[in-house]
């Protein structure tokens, strides 16, 4: 996922919107969206990271219950609880508020795709209705989310590792399987808790990419793995793992059902209770590396693969006029390489 378009309020981008060239979304343009998306989904739930967002989030509800939906209010929670409560109240959107941006949720839990987000950018408001939705408050999901995750592992106290994580609210939740207190292996953790890196004494950096397939050996070993369509190609020869890509503007049912995929903490939990493992696995998956590059482009290449000798370039809308490129291989420098070759033949 990368960047849309926009329209006359919004600029698209990474599963959600913000305001155009730099601004921040009032409380009319929220209300106004509010409305475009009662035009396109029945049940919605919103929450927010903070209360300094509250203006923005009822901007939004109002918006919706004018138009006749309901939708339910979840204030001051973190993003892994919310995400995980979406489902629950089987919601078709749902819509998280943080620092002036706003993202959106299917009712599985996934971001939504580029194609959603299409729809939502050249949506129109729906009518007013002659019955307002109703607008519901919601306490937190946070102590079902840690009691789902903990009655999905076979521990009785908290697993050695330590946590690097700017966000209290999610740190929070990782302290509640991890002491955070061990150098041997430690946890990073970014982008509002959707996304990890590892440390290792003995193995060195573990980037989110190879976590996620060191899961995916670890619980999927001789069974189909489904995993998109960027992630890196090395997936592809891992000889324990049969992997079907897939697109997230047509994921397949089965793609659905593997929560790792989505849910950061879920993942490494099950990856620390299963230290040995671990070692093991890591010394059958091929070290894999990455570099990125922004650079100023208008073509049209978004979601374009091309296959090198050494490694593999991934083009994506990064901006109006930018480009992002990401090149893959099994070793950084091979990937600077390659990274700063194409950028040189992209400009």
């Amino acid at each position: 996922m990368g960047y849309v378009g926009e329209n006359n309020y919004f600029s698209f981008r990474d599963g959600g919107c913000e305001g155009k060239n730099g601004h921040s979304i009032d409380t009319t343009g929220a209300a106004y969206l509010g409305r475009v998306l009662s035009g396109l989904f029945g049940r919605f739930s919103i929450g927010c990271g903070g209360f300094e967002n509250l203006p923005l989030v009822y901007s939004l509800c109002g918006g919706i219950s004018e138009c006749g939906k309901d939708v339910y209010i979840c204030e001051n929670t973190d993003i892994p609880s919310f995400v995980f409560g979406c489902p629950l109240i089987s919601a078709d959107c749902g819509i998280y508020v943080r620092d002036g941006k706003i993202i959106f949720y299917d009712r599985n839990g996934f971001i939504f795709p580029d194609v959603r987000l299409i729809e939502i950018m050249n949506g129109k408001p729906a009518k007013k209705s002659e019955k307002c939705g109703r607008i519901s408050s919601l306490t937190s999901f946070r102590d079902i989310y840690i009691n789902n995750i903990a009655d999905s592992l076979n521990i009785s106290s908290a697993m050695p590792a330590g946590i690097s994580c700017g966000d209290r609210a999610v740190r929070s939740l990782w302290f509640e399987f991890f002491t955070g207190d061990d150098d041997e292996l430690i946890f990073q953790i970014s982008n509002d808790g959707s996304r990890v890196n590892a440390y290792s004494n003995e193995y060195g950096f573990i980037p989110y990419e190879k976590l996620i397939l060191i899961y995916a050996v670890m619980h999927n070993k001789n069974s189909t793995v489904y995993l998109p369509w960027d992630i890196h190609y090395a997936a592809d020869y891992i000889e324990k793992l049969n992997v079907k890509r897939f697109d997230y503007n047509d994921m397949p049912p089965q793609a659905v059902g593997q929560r790792f995929l989505k849910d950061a903490l879920y993942m490494c939990t099950h990856i620390a209770e299963n230290r040995y493992s671990l070692g093991r696995i890591m010394k059958e998956i091929p070290s894999i590396a990455a570099a990125r590059r922004d650079i100023v482009s208008d073509s049209e290449t978004s979601g374009k693969v091309i296959e090198s000798e050494n490694g593999r370039i991934i083009l994506k809308r990064s901006g109006k006029n930018r480009i992002s490129l990401t090149a893959q291989a099994y070793s950084s420098e091979t990937a600077a390489e390659l990274c700063s070759q194409w950028a040189e033949k992209l400009r």
